[in-house]
This record gives C-alpha cells, structure tokens and sequence, in this order.
C-alpha cells in the first residue's frame, strides 16, 4: 500500500479504544489486503506481515462494527469525481473475507453501492427484505390464491426472491 493511499485509509480505520491497538497498523491492513487477494488461508500469511491471529482479529473486530464498516464502503465507492480503484479492490475482497459475520443490511448497502467484488454471490441469490412490503400489500388476496394459479405463481416468486437463495449468500 503506498503512503497516500494510507493517509486516505487510515482515518477509516483507526482502531476504537477497545482492546489493545496492534502494534503496526498498517502493517495489520497490509496483511489483511495480501489474504484477501491472494485468497489463500491466514496460517499462509507470510512472516514480514505480522501474525495471522492479529490480522484476522483485527479484521473481525472491525466487521463487528456496521457503521464504520458501512463508511469504509461508501468512501470506496465509485465516485465520478474521486476514483480509487485500487484500494476499491482491496476492500471489496476483505469485505468478502468477512461477510458471513456483518449484518445483512451492510451486504444489501454494498449491492446499491455498486460494489460487486464485495458482496459473495451473485445479485440475484441475495434476499430482498423490502419486496416483503410489497407482499404484504396483497396478504388480503390469501384466501383465493389456491382459485386463483397466476397469482398464487407471483405471489410464490415474490417469497422466493424475498428469501433469496441462502445457500449461495451465506456459506461462501
């Protein structure tokens, strides 16, 4: 990582004064970015970046915190005037390292954000939350849906996509 992509990060990730903070910082992100790229497990890590335990709690420590998880990826974001596609990278695919264990809001945000390298499976296998909104509009059409088959098949398709494909969202 060079030094102004650093100075741009760091504020971003700034350890909270929860635990003790890691001795190197940037040598922490250095390693996190390196696995997540490289895609390989963390006992891999190799020695000049530090600990794999250190990296991967510093990792999960920071993915326990939605909303500064959340700003890292709106700042990474495309944004026409400020681009950043190498660090946009980085963090798509430590994001994806840690995806199993953030809230699934955070994952949803980075689909509108337009960040695709983060998120672990397709668009289309992740749930839609909102469309239960537009199910319930027509709750009252329940009792005729078995006289009515076309609207039972749409009323079927919107549960499906509501409850997206979990396998494919979930266990990557």
């Amino acid at each position: 990582m060079t030094d102004a992509e650093w100075s741009r990060l760091h504020p971003l990730v700034r350890p909270t004064t929860r635990g003790r903070p890691p001795a190197d910082l940037r040598r922490t992100w250095d390693a996190i970015f390196w696995i997540a790229l490289s895609g390989r497990p963390w006992k891999d890590l190799p020695e000049h970046l530090g600990k794999p335990d250190t990296a991967h709690r510093a990792l999960r420590r920071f993915a326990a915190e939605p909303r500064r998880l959340l700003r890292l990826l709106i700042e990474v974001a495309d944004h026409p005037h400020d681009p950043w596609p190498a660090m946009r990278y980085r963090v798509c695919r430590a994001f994806r390292r840690v995806c199993r264990v953030v809230p699934l809001e955070i994952t949803l945000a980075a689909e509108r954000l337009g960040l695709r390298d983060a998120l672990p499976c397709e668009p289309a296998d992740l749930p839609r939350p909102h469309l239960s909104e537009k199910a319930a509009r027509y709750v009252f059409l329940w009792p005729w849906l078995h006289r009515l088959p076309p609207l039972r098949r749409w009323y079927d398709v919107i549960h499906r996509m509501m409850r997206g494909n979990y396998r494919a969202w979930r266990t990557r």
